[in-house]
């Protein structure tokens, strides 16, 4: 095969010079299926795009025969960026893309053949709840008990397990025909009938407005692989190389994509000569990734399509890449201890050449208002004293309701930090006003962005109007658009309601026309809609402080659209619209080259992938991490461990962890275990500023020393750590309030949840529930069932009020806080504390 002459050719040793033996070997392999097991800080990045030039310099593919999928624009971004370094501008001609965006390509080109329409628009999470929230009106059920956002999230899990709605009401509710109106869904007493029922009008109302959401990029596109052997067999010749990063974090759908790209189910084998994938047979598969890191089983990511990955490809090749270049050995130990207690991973022991580092600082506080305190003071000093920038430090946490204590302890230190995970660019109410408008320009049939604009700036269009539109053209038959345009006809309307409807309709018909005229300029576009909606003209008006900031936010989406166009030889507004509509919470971080002068605050889930100098891990406790659900189930605690794994890798020279003794949650006080995370690490790699908060101490015999250790503020005054008076002289008690998040009481009541499966290429997969439900309040300091750790030994039989007959395996004796774990046969092996827990020895 002739190599394409606008790659820039590249010697061997090029590629290949700098690398480690393991990293060479991946990036050289020559074979249909390869795994690349990338532990963390391993270099990946690099060896997916040296394998890339690989492919193109020495095995003589050309650009247009080469798909690499990552999971962030900005990972693809940066890919992109090495690739054109190595081989030339020709790496624009790549597929170097996320799942959904290479998605969106292949669904404009052929979506018509399912009957998608170009055109389509893509609904992201305001649109999907707000489309639910009308199906409830109409079928009149209860959204308190079953919320849009609870029922989108089980809806999402049948999409990720390929479950269709036709499935669904074929199994719950075959009397049900998508569209009819009248049905009377408040009959029900199966919820899973009442799923399949709002599934399926879900389903029916997104065709009826050409509309997808997230999940629907990815499902649409096997059925059209599915559907339309043609399409695939295009596919399966255009791409002969397929590369997938972050595997371990793909669900079945995003598994099952890969296979029908690849042609795996295709039959026929591929070339294995000189030429590579050849011109038959499936494409050459690498997938790059690291089961130690797979955080996101409640996105419906499934673990089992890695550690599987060898069964489904049987000729597939595995290489670990085990040397870090991120970390110290101290960092990397802590890790390798902690994830060692997963059973079933594939062995994996980090290493680098870095040296030892310093050892991990550990701290506990009396309360989580106090562990803030410490973390400022720690942050203060090392900005002080020792010089580090601000923005080399991130502080990390389980939950999102973990960070109130956190930013209060910050904010009395006049420490400045950003917090990660508040209102993004695109779901601010302005931002999301004005692409409404841009999408029902684009999308005339797409009802929920045309209702929301109706009345938006004001234009005397309520609910009354908004309801005989509706009503108008469902009598009609048509879209939400087409009973505005035909207002005129609809009986009864008074002209107070029928003028303004009028002037709406003119003003799209020409925002329309003149979108049409400059749809190379999306900033021309976006300008024009600012003016003539009046969006920005009501904000001018405003005499709130906050509008001002407000047209700040509409006059950057102006520049995005700018930038966008200079980035875009075939710039088009709905390809604008589609680069809105992709950006991914990730995308939205801040550059870690850049001193932003602040501190890092965000969850251990949003900081996969990023890498700090220094990182605080907070709220070390049973019941907060690993979270209260973990603990009586062993498949949720070893996806804990996998995020404490990936929380301690993140941090580069330093890591501190901390805990409380006592966490207030829904609004009571609950006394807190160490994580056992802790007691996994080794004791020689920890530095313990503080072992014992104060209880503690006092339980251990230490009463004699409450006089001269206890401080004036209720706090333990230590060498390092100053009570809060230094913190402006405020009082923090034990008790607060969350306004949202999860429980982290020692004490819960689970249910056992709903799980779904579907069937696939002779394998089955089972999905977590989205809906769980919800953690009962943590129990109080006076808890105890008076049970004692010494009366159990391993082999004692046991009952469980929910889990039955057990068998001790394990008794740790930690106090008043001892845990015992039991082998309660098919229901699983449980982690229990000894004094809450409902059971009775036999």
């Amino acid at each position: 095969m002739q190599q394409d002459p606008d790659v820039i050719a590249r010697p061997p040793e090029a590629l290949i010079g700098d690398l480690n033996p393991q990293q060479a070997e991946a990036v050289q392999y020559r074979g249909p299926a390869l795994l690349i097991g990338a532990g963390a800080g391993s270099g990946k990045t690099r060896v997916l795009t040296r394998r890339i030039a690989w492919i193109l310099t020495q095995f003589g593919a050309w650009p247009s025969q080469v798909l690499a999928i990552t999971f962030t624009n900005k990972a693809a971004a940066e890919m992109r960026e090495r690739l054109e370094s190595l081989i030339g501008p020709v790496a624009s001609r790549m597929w170097v893309s996320t799942f959904h965006s290479a998605c969106v390509r292949i669904l404009r080109r052929d979506g018509e053949r399912i009957g998608l329409k170009s055109g389509f628009t893509i609904y992201d999470t305001a649109d999907c709840e707000r489309l639910i929230k009308l199906i409830a009106n109409d079928f009149n059920f209860d959204v308190k008990r079953y919320t849009p956002r609870s029922i989108l999230a089980r809806i999402s899990d049948y999409k990720n397990n390929l479950t269709s709605a036709r499935e669904m009401l074929a199994q719950y509710a075959p009397d049900f025909k998508p569209g009819q109106r009248g049905y009377r869904v408040g009959r029900i007493g199966n919820p899973e009938e009442l799923y399949a029922v709002v599934y399926a009008e879900y389903q029916h109302r997104l065709a009826a407005a050409n509309a997808v959401d997230f999940d629907d990029l990815i499902v649409r596109t096997v059925e059209l692989l599915r559907a339309c052997p043609d399409v695939a067999e295009y596919y399966h010749r255009k791409f002969r190389y397929i590369l997938v990063d972050e595997y371990q974090d793909t669900n079945h759908a995003q598994y099952v994509l890969i296979r029908e790209l690849a042609g795996v189910d295709a039959g026929g084998h591929a070339d294995m000569g000189a030429v590579g994938a050849g011109r038959v047979g499936p494409a050459w598969i690498t997938v790059v990734g690291d089961s130690d890191q797979s955080i996101y089983a409640f996105r419906g990511a499934d673990i089992r399509n890695i550690q599987d990955f060898e069964q489904d490809f049987p000729n597939a090749k595995t290489i670990m890449l085990e040397q870090n270049y991120r970390s110290t050995q101290t960092i990397l130990d802590a890790a390798n201890a902690v994830i060692a207690h997963n059973e079933g991973r594939k062995p994996k022991r980090l290493w680098t050449a870095a040296g030892a580092g310093e050892q991990i600082t550990a701290y506990a506080a009396d309360t989580a208002q106090l562990e803030a305190h410490w973390i400022a003071a720690q942050i203060k000093r090392l900005h002080t004293d020792d010089g580090v920038r601000y923005s080399d430090i991130a502080v990390m946490y389980r939950a999102n309701a973990q960070s109130r204590s956190l930013e209060e302890g910050l904010i009395q230190a006049r420490v400045p930090y950003q917090l990660i995970g508040g209102t993004k660019f695109y779901e601010r109410r302005e931002v999301k006003d004005a692409l409404a408008y841009l999408q029902a320009i684009v999308n005339p049939a797409d009802d929920i962005n045309m209702r929301r604009i109706l009345n938006v700036p004001k234009r005397g269009l309520g609910a009354r109007a908004e309801s005989q539109v509706t009503l108008h053209a469902q009598q009609i038959g048509g879209t939400f658009w087409d009973g505005v345009a035909h207002a005129d006809q609809i009986e009864g309307m008074t002209a107070r309601t029928l003028n303004p409807l009028m002037r709406f309709a003119q003003m799209m018909q020409e925002l329309r026309e003149f979108a049409q005229e400059h749809d190379a300029k999306p900033s021309q576009i976006v300008a024009e809609v600012l003016e003539r909606s009046g969006l920005l003209e009501e904000l001018k008006k405003s005499q709130d402080p906050q509008d001002q900031s407000r047209v700040e936010n509409l006059s950057q989406l102006q520049s995005v659209a700018a930038e966008y166009e200079q980035n875009t030889p075939d710039a088009t507004l709905a390809g604008f619209l589609e680069t809105t509509a992709l950006v991914a919470d990730s995308d939205q971080l801040p550059d870690e080259s850049q001193d932003s002068g602040k501190v890092t605050l965000m969850t251990l889930h949003t900081a996969k992938g990023l890498e700090y100098p220094i990182v605080f891990l907070t709220g070390m406790e049973q019941g907060t991490f690993p979270h209260a659900r973990a603990m009586e189930d062993t498949s949720e605690l070893s996806e804990e461990r996998r995020l404490a794994y990936v929380g301690i890798t993140r941090a580069k020279r330093h890591l501190f962890v901390t805990r409380a003794a006592v966490r207030a949650q829904w609004g009571r006080s609950a006394e807190m275990m160490p994580s056992q995370f802790l007691d996994e690490i080794p004791a020689d790699l920890i530095d313990w500023k503080r072992k014992e908060a104060g209880m503690e101490r006092m339980r251990s015999g230490w009463r004699a020393n409450a006089s001269h250790d206890f401080g004036a503020h209720g706090g333990w005054n230590d060498d390092e750590f100053d009570a809060p008076s230094s913190f402006g002289g405020s009082s923090y008690g034990s008790r607060s309030s969350y306004g949202s998040g999860s429980s982290y009481g020692s004490r819960s009541t689970y249910g056992s949840g709903v799980r779904g499966s579907a069937a696939h290429a002779g394998k089955v997969t089972t999905r977590r529930a989205p809906v769980r439900q919800p953690a009962q309040p943590a129990s109080s300091l006076k808890t105890d069932n008076h049970l004692r750790i010494e009366d159990f030994a391993v082999g004692d039989k046991v009952t469980h009020d929910k889990f039955g007959l057990g068998t001790v395996v394990d008794a740790q004796d930690k106090g008043r806080n001892s845990v015992i774990t039991v082998d309660f046969g098919s229901s699983g092996v449980k982690r229990l504390m000894l004094r809450v827990a409902p059971i009775e020895k036999l």
